[in-house]
């Protein structure tokens, strides 16, 4: 015989092939390469120019200012990634020089403590325990979606708060408390502070709450119907907890991110939640910072140094997160062919009565805005919300924060979708992949104080001040590196499957704006969407470079918080009208994009 073997079961012609047959079709390099480089060009200059080089700016201004502060932030860098190392590498050996690093943190953590200050220490403890709370609810949220997965749409008042901001948040959760404290007869300092505490972690916990524990539940039901995976969840040998964490390690990157620095910077609910008085005995390290900053007493260096414990924070938090997730050679929010449908089994009607009760206390900081608006300072009625309607200053702030959320958004999505595919085409085990998700990573969590003090010099040194540009490319590049990460996980492919000869193939423009589209649809309407709902509730950026001509609705809402008890009607109505287009957002995409981009799987 000297043609093919050939083998015909069932009338259907099998020939084998006599070598392999898989990579991209045509091998070398792309006759095109300069048009993937210039695609990724924008992207590229927006990170350096805004993110990069002042951030390296401002470790120059804190050097000649503290330079205590950075060496001792070097020692706990260094110590706490060599440590961190040594563990992961479980030997004797290796082991034996543990001591050496963790000395190194011990002693950088003692200098810090000197350089900062009493004041300036307890900032940083509180914000460790914010992180340690951010923690919590990671877990929190994960040990619900797991026992809750069988509920449906009961989850959806808990997904609400998250396209309302903090700013909201802290008017909703400080009425409330107010409340509460009169009818408790709560007097003293002490007690206060504790109050206050609590008011502003039921704030965080209800922003975030329910959207972490909303994807996760959607990630649990994704691989529980996947017949490939569906045993990473059931099979034994390891606590639930270790294998949800392992099957859920990319959702968990992303979602650990967005909670982590979230946690680390709290900001907006101190400054609005909480009566000037009462400020400095429960403030954070960003609400320390942002005192510094605007003292025009103190020199611009110091209250740079004082930022940069907290970039080593978060810089280490996300590159601890993404240090398994980077071994994963697999798409997690790429279409996948529909599994089998299952049917649905109502939930036990004891669990089902538990997430409905959840489910209704989320919608109590909207009921007190409500009620807050319509008890007007005139008696009950409409007065507050047509007063807002009618302010010529609210409209045009809300018509500028639209105009820049839309305007940075489209940035974002057009510079990243190249560099994205460029990185998804890179191998996994080549370090310039390791390399290149590092530092998104990093950047992507970078505290907004490493790089807003010089950013914010050059603005006002050349005339930008109070114009909507500075405001969109400062949005679009702190956007732009989580954005990458998504679409590039979203782009990945497992090697040798027709994707991955796909994407490293030789193809024009066209060609590979449909396989992004055809891949990763769902996680570019994520990127989209979460994009602008950031953009439209951000406080601190506006705060800092924003002028008169370019305010936005969260500058003039906070405005009106200084007269609190005053104009308490006319606060509840301005936040509800300022929530209104996010939620509407939110709640119209989360299954379409939000869900499949983040999570993976077809929806359930």
């Amino acid at each position: 015989m000297t043609g093919l073997p050939e083998y015909k079961p069932h009338n259907l012609r099998i020939e084998l092939a006599t070598r392999r047959m898989r990579g991209p079709l045509i091998a070398g390099s792309h006759p095109r390469r300069w048009v993937g480089w210039a695609a990724g060009l924008p992207a590229t200059v927006l990170t350096v120019s805004l993110l990069v080089v002042p951030m390296v700016w401002s470790v120059v201004l804190a050097v000649r200012a503290r330079p205590l502060v950075v060496g001792s932030c070097l020692l706990v860098a260094v110590g706490a990634v060599g440590a961190t190392q040594l563990v992961r590498h479980r030997t004797g050996f290796r082991l034996v020089f543990l001591p050496i690093p963790s000395g190194l943190v011990v002693a950088g953590l003692w200098m810090l403590r000197s350089a900062l200050g009493w004041d300036g220490s307890w900032a940083y403890v509180r914000t460790l325990l914010w992180v340690l709370f951010g923690t919590v609810l990671l877990a929190l949220a994960l040990g619900i979606a797991w026992w809750g997965r069988d509920s449906r749409w009961s989850w959806w008042p808990l997904i609400v708060p998250f396209g309302i901001s903090a700013l909201v948040s802290g008017v909703a959760f400080r009425l409330i408390f107010q409340y509460l404290a009169d009818r408790f007869g709560i007097e003293s300092i002490a007690a206060y502070r504790v109050w206050f505490m609590a008011m502003l972690g039921s704030a965080f916990l209800w922003t975030w709450l329910g959207f972490v524990t909303g994807l996760f539940r959607a990630a649990i039901r994704a691989i529980e119907t996947d017949p490939a995976r569906s045993g990473e969840l059931t099979r034994g040998g390891r606590p639930l907890p270790v294998r949800l964490y392992v099957a859920l390690r990319p959702v968990l990157l992303i979602v650990g991110l967005a909670v982590g620095v979230a946690a680390a910077r709290v900001f907006d609910v101190v400054l609005i939640g909480v009566p000037g008085s009462m400020q400095y005995q429960v403030d954070s390290a960003t609400v320390h910072w942002w005192r510094l900053a605007t003292d025009s007493d103190i020199e611009a260096g110091v209250a740079t140094a004082y930022g940069l414990p907290l970039a080593v924070l978060v810089g280490y938090l996300g590159w601890l997160l993404q240090h398994d997730v980077r071994r994963h050679r697999t798409s997690w929010s790429s279409p996948r062919a529909r599994a089998p449908e299952v049917a649905w089994q109502p939930a036990k009607p004891l669990r089902a009565a538990a997430v409905l009760t959840v489910s209704a206390l989320a919608l109590v900081p909207i009921v007190a805005l409500i009620v807050a608006t319509l008890r007007d300072r005139d008696g009950w009625g409409f007065g507050a919300f047509t007063r807002m309607w009618r302010d010529p200053a609210l409209l045009r702030s809300l018509e500028t924060t639209a105009w820049v959320a839309a305007l940075a958004t489209l940035v974002v999505v057009a510079a990243a979708v190249p560099v994205a595919y460029r990185l998804a085409a890179l191998r996994s085990d080549r370090p310039a992949a390791a390399i290149a998700v590092v530092a998104l990573v990093v950047l992507s969590v970078l505290p907004v104080q490493s790089y807003l003090g010089p950013v914010d010099t050059f603005i006002e040194t050349y005339g930008l001040s109070g114009t909507r540009i500075p405001l969109i490319v400062l949005h679009a590049a702190a956007g732009l590196p989580i954005a990458i990460l998504v679409l590039r996980g979203a782009l990945l492919a497992p090697p040798g499957s027709p994707a991955a000869d796909a994407l490293h193939g030789l193809a024009g423009p066209g060609t590979i704006a449909r396989r992004v589209l055809s891949t990763a649809g769902p996680a570019l309407g994520a990127v989209a969407v979460l994009e602008f709902i950031q953009v439209w509730n951000d406080f601190v950026i506006g705060l800092l470079i924003s002028g008169a001509g370019a305010t936005p609705w969260s500058l003039l809402l906070w405005g009106e918080a200084r007269q609190f008890g005053e104009n308490s009607a006319q606060l509840a109505a301005g936040a509800l009208m300022s929530a209104i287009l996010p939620v509407a957002l939110l709640l119209a995409t989360w299954r379409r994009w939000l869900v499949p981009g983040l999570t993976g799987g077809a929806l359930r």
